[in-house]
């Protein structure tokens, strides 16, 4: 028995099928579909993964070449294999989970029709009038995204967080935990699941494990984990020169940087060209016997428009 609860609503839709969601994740399809990441990146054991893939624990390496690399739902699913031997679930139980959440695509039954609909529309603007509805439902299928990849998306792109129910034989449920209390009183089928034995296994915390780890790597910036105001936001907060940080939020969403920065001032260096490289809001000075020996600049950053 398995179960998934499809992750995306119209308004998501929406973002994910604008120019907004290119702008701000301009990389992440790119991390998807391509093999990027090797074991190294990834912080396994080479002994480890070795064990795995024998196992069937692994996902299929893409590509050519002895390296083993890896697209980042692979990764995803690699750090949620992780989680799931330090819960001591079984390699059989993974495997089994495996080959069944990974890979199959949703099933349409299990979508919101308005949700389905609102994607037939995007389709028929895309074909035109020349194909049929049932092509047009045809070729849907073909693109949708497996119920793991539209978690995966969901997770890095709106923050939500989605857990996996397992059980020993590797049945699962799908689900978004903000939801959870809902599905408890009103969905049989998901109180039968929690009724009898089972894992819990959080999409979440495999991201913020990808993000711990590869925050420092070269290639982070260019793999769209984060969103680019968030890397706005991080690249300002790791600068040496800076006081302090106030991310000043409107609608929900962060709009504005403030950041109070301090600089010397050598003896050389005019006062009036310092200033007149950057725009600023306020601006302290500190003298010593008539001199300038450092001031502090307060600038406002504009944010790009973020997620929703």
């Amino acid at each position: 028995m398995n179960k998934e609860i499809a992750p995306s609503t119209i308004e998501e839709i929406d973002f994910l099928t604008s120019p907004a969601f290119i702008e701000e994740f301009p990389n992440l399809m790119k991390s998807i579909q391509e093999p990027r990441f090797s074991i190294n990146d990834l912080n396994i054991a080479p002994r480890d993964a070795t064990y795995w893939d024998k196992q069937g624990a692994l996902p299929k390496i893409k590509g050519v070449g002895l390296r083993r690399k890896y697209d980042l739902l692979q990764s995803v699913w690699i750090k949620l294999i992780q989680q799931m031997r330090s819960l001591g679930i079984s390699h059989e139980t993974i495997k089994n989970l495996k080959e069944k959440i990974l890979e199959p695509k949703l099933n349409l039954n299990q979508i919101d029709p308005a949700i389905v609909n609102k994607l037939l529309e995007e389709l028929q603007m895309k074909y035109g009038s020349i194909v049929t509805e049932q092509e047009l439902i045809t070729s849907f299928k073909e693109t949708l995204p497996s119920a793991f990849e539209s978690a995966v998306i969901s997770t890095i792109v709106f923050r939500k967080s989605h857990n996996c129910l397992v059980n020993k034989d590797g049945d699962y449920f799908l689900y978004n935990t903000s939801n959870q209390k809902e599905l408890i009183t009103s969905n049989e089928v998901f109180f039968e699941f929690i009724s009898k034995p089972y894992f819990s296994i959080s999409f979440a915390d495999a991201y913020q494990s990808l993000v711990r780890e590869w925050s420092p790597k070269s290639f982070f910036t260019d793999s769209s984990l984060l969103s680019e105001t968030e890397l706005e936001i991080l690249n300002n907060i790791r600068r040496d020169d800076i006081n302090s940080l106030t991310i000043r939020y409107k609608e929900g969403e962060p709009d504005l940087i403030e950041i109070e920065e301090q600089k010397q001032i050598s003896m050389d260096q005019r006062f009036l060209d310092v200033i007149a490289k950057n725009s600023f809001q306020k601006i302290t000075i500190s003298t010593r016997n008539g001199k300038i020996v450092n001031y502090v600049n307060k600038i406002q950053q504009k944010l790009k428009k973020s997620t929703k």
